[in-house]
């Protein structure tokens, strides 16, 4: 991955915590500017129906709108628009109104699920 120029025109957007239906086709994209989408967030808790929010040790669950942003909405924005990149934001702040807290049981096997989890969701 290479940095960013200095000057370079760059814009990133986190997209869809709020659960209020955005669409990556909603947002209007320059193509004289490099666009991140920024997915938030995918969180190494528990589902937060589940009765005890707990950490799952490096197994990460995606905490956005997935109706709208699945890997087949990435693939799309991105066959449309060749300045458009996506990536996904790991951790969070919160889980439903309870403070979310990183503490793992074990380093090395924390490590191994977070770098494997991701990919059943469609993203590599």
């Amino acid at each position: 991955m290479q940095a960013a120029a200095k000057n370079s025109k760059l814009f990133q957007e986190y997209i869809g915590a709020q659960f209020n239906n955005v669409k990556f086709s909603d947002v209007p994209i320059n193509p004289d500017v490099e666009f991140h989408f920024i997915l938030a967030f995918a969180i190494d808790y528990s589902s937060p129906s589940t009765p005890s929010n707990f950490p799952t040790n490096g197994k990460f669950n995606i905490f956005w709108d997935e109706q709208y942003l699945t890997p087949a909405h990435v693939s799309s924005i991105k066959s449309r628009h060749s300045n458009v990149k996506v990536r996904l934001s790991l951790g969070g702040a919160t889980v439903g109104s309870k403070l979310v807290y990183f503490k793992p049981s074990s380093v090395d096997s924390w490590v191994s699920n977070a770098v494997t989890s991701p990919v059943p969701f469609g993203w590599n």
